[in-house]
């Protein structure tokens, strides 16, 4: 995987997350948030997709994608502290789809996916949505209140890609065959699946609950 395609990668895990944390501050049942899953991984293929053919006229902004993560950095700084004092999220939750969609399109111009990683980076944005909204049913019971937890999130990953604009620059220029791969692909992919089909069987379960007439 060449670095670009693997920031993409992180920022598609981080964004998604975000999302789906701040959606759960709405109440939907399984088939709804279902439905939203399934949009939001079939609108990031065709992202990706139709990015590629960006490659050339925004081949520049390879050398400034490390400007780009401050400037996220900054926007989740901002947006942390206003989750801090507001229990109203709908604009934080526009505020990071937006920045998800741009960033999107940006680092996946400039990455050299296969459509293998394509189809994998989608299904990760289905899992991670549908997953993370699940779980973020049992935040709600927490002691603090529930935009502070998100906030904390926040603070944790606006770190992360705080660090990756300090040392984008320098990785850029490193030597990656000074290195020894430390993971063996086959069977990382063959975990891949395994998760996958998890998840599939989750959804199943949760769309047999519904038909059954269960709670969510």
């Amino acid at each position: 995987m060449d670095l670009i395609g693997g920031y993409l990668l992180v920022l598609l895990v981080l964004f998604t997350g975000n999302i789906a944390l701040l959606l759960g501050n709405n109440k939907m049942d399984n088939l709804r948030l279902i439905a939203i899953s399934l949009a939001s991984s079939i609108i990031t293929f065709a992202l990706i997709n139709v990015s590629i053919y960006l490659n050339g006229p925004l081949s520049f902004l390879i050398d400034y994608f490390s400007y780009l993560f401050f400037l996220i950095f900054a926007v989740i700084v901002i947006l942390m502290l206003y989750c801090s004092k507001k229990d109203n999220l709908k604009r934080p939750l526009y505020i990071i789809i937006a920045i998800f969609l741009i960033s999107t399109i940006l680092f996946s111009s400039q990455a050299n996916l296969s459509i293998f990683e394509m189809i994998l980076y989608s299904l990760l944005v289905f899992i991670i949505l549908f997953v993370v909204y699940q779980l973020s049913k049992l935040l709600h019971h927490a002691k603090r209140r529930y935009s502070v937890i998100i906030m904390e999130y926040m603070c944790l990953y606006s770190i992360l890609i705080f660090i990756f604009g300090l040392t984008y620059d320098s990785t850029r220029v490193l030597d990656y065959k000074m290195f020894t791969p430390f993971l063996i692909l086959t069977p990382t992919y063959q975990l891949i699946y395994v998760i996958i089909a998890i998840i599939v069987v989750l959804v199943i379960g949760v769309l047999i609950n519904d038909f059954n007439g269960g709670n969510s």
